[in-house]
């Protein structure tokens, strides 16, 4: 079985670099259209988060499938690139909305685990593979980063020097998108406390001029050293810009959860008997 080695790093990187430099320019309405009539009638917010949540699912299963079974083809791979900003997004919004952020952390925690089986035989036909870990063990360590930063107890104390160790545990332990993608669920994580106007500590902080042009500049040397081949990334802005803040009418709470070892299990059985 063919694998193609993954560019999330690169898309992640890229992602974030833009949106900063968006946000920072546009101000508060930067990166996110103003709510009002006029965008209502013009039907521009019309996605709730579990259309949100199936649009991210289906750009990530078709990423997997142009891995396993289109020989890492290009335009399935284009369009799976929208899928973690996407929850990198919803994960912040999920995050301001949980009346317990710690049994939603330990939730997505034991999810992770469970799916590793199944992305390690989908995307490596192997029951272990250490070299690479699933998304859902990045989506927890940028989920423990941003609870940290949120947090007003001891553990807010030490919110940079928090989330600077998860995004090093990402890299360092080859979770899925690594350190980018803790990093841009951070981004979102404070793109959204500035629209609210909330905890001025963190902002502070990280709207000081030179931390912020450390992030730039070293995002821009990310980039260099790994090419400018993944903005497609930045297509998700589209459905992200169309989210309603509202739910939607099922309830799909733990769809994600499920959706993601069970399709990575398809995948591999699929490949396996060599239907497809």
């Amino acid at each position: 079985m063919r694998r193609a080695a993954h560019d999330e790093h690169k898309s992640c990187a890229v992602f974030s670099v833009t949106v900063l430099l968006i946000e920072r320019a546009g101000g508060r309405k930067g990166l996110y259209m103003e709510y009002n009539e006029e965008t209502e009638e013009r039907g521009l917010r019309r996605l709730s988060s579990n259309a949100l949540k199936l649009t991210a699912c289906v750009c990530m299963a078709v990423d997997h499938i142009g891995i396993v079974f289109m020989d890492n083809n290009y335009i399935m791979r284009a369009v799976g690139r929208l899928a973690f900003p996407v929850f990198a997004f919803l994960l912040v919004q999920g995050l301001m909305r949980t009346s317990d952020v710690r049994r939603y952390l330990l939730r997505l925690g034991i999810f992770a685990v469970v799916s590793e089986i199944p992305f390690d035989l989908a995307m490596h036909d192997t029951i272990w593979y250490p070299g690479a870990q699933n998304i859902l063990f990045t989506l927890t360590a940028g989920l423990f980063a941003i609870y940290a930063m949120d947090s007003r107890g001891p553990i807010g104390r030490w919110k940079v020097e928090i989330a600077l160790a998860a995004a090093l545990l990402a890299e360092f332990l080859r979770f899925d998108y690594g350190m980018a993608g803790v990093g841009i669920i951070v981004m979102f994580y404070l793109i959204e406390k500035e629209r609210s106007g909330a905890d001025a500590y963190t902002l502070a902080y990280f709207n000081k001029k030179q931390n912020i042009e450390i992030v730039v500049l070293s995002s821009l040397v990310y980039i260099l050293c790994l090419g400018m081949n993944q903005l497609y990334a930045l297509l998700a802005m589209i459905p992200v810009n169309m989210y309603s803040g509202e739910r939607g009418r099922m309830k799909l709470k733990y769809f994600f959860y499920l959706f993601y070892p069970l399709h990575l299990l398809l995948i591999w059985f699929i490949w396996k008997r060599k239907v497809f």
